[in-house]
């Protein structure tokens, strides 16, 4: 699960730091979720509005995972199995990039669980590149009999199935 908190808050309510992602490009400008700072600063001045903003990060998103789709996968598998992960920044306006990191990774779980799910009857689980192994989700996997086999006996999220 993926919730968002300002820096602040977080810090407030004593949240364990390995919960925490900080995207801010101010204090984490690597992070693969935070914008440019150019960005958010034409944001706050309103040289961009929002939805301008929100293509152009969402974009920007897309192009990061492209490019390494394995930093997104393990901010994905931070928030499985009932753990949280608390995406913090400093924004002082009413919307944040916050907002669209989640929403993006968010589509990224569904897609990622759509694509095990079409692989799942002709390819074993074991062989799909690039995905990581929490997002298997528990699905009908043919034997070499042909014999249906569940690969798992829980979610994709980890619950009783």
């Amino acid at each position: 699960m993926i919730e968002l908190l300002s820096q602040t808050e977080a810090e407030r309510r004593r949240i364990d730091p390995r919960s925490i992602q900080c995207i801010t490009p101010y204090l984490n400008p690597a992070h693969v979720l935070s914008p440019p700072r150019q960005w958010l600063e034409a944001l706050v001045s309103g040289e961009y509005g929002w939805h301008f903003f929100r293509l152009r990060y969402k974009n920007l998103l897309r192009n990061r995972y492209l490019a390494e789709p394995d930093r997104f996968h393990a901010l994905l598998e931070e928030s499985q199995c009932g753990r949280l992960l608390y995406l913090t920044c400093h924004c002082l306006t009413s919307h944040c990039h916050r907002e669209i990191a989640r929403e993006y990774l968010e589509m990224l779980r569904k897609r990622i669980l759509q694509q095990t799910q079409t692989h799942a009857l002709a390819t074993p689980v074991s062989r799909i590149p690039g995905l990581p192994s929490l997002l298997v989700p528990p699905v009908l996997v043919p034997s070499t009999a042909m014999t249906p086999v569940m690969a798992s006996s829980t979610t994709p999220l980890g619950l009783p199935g």
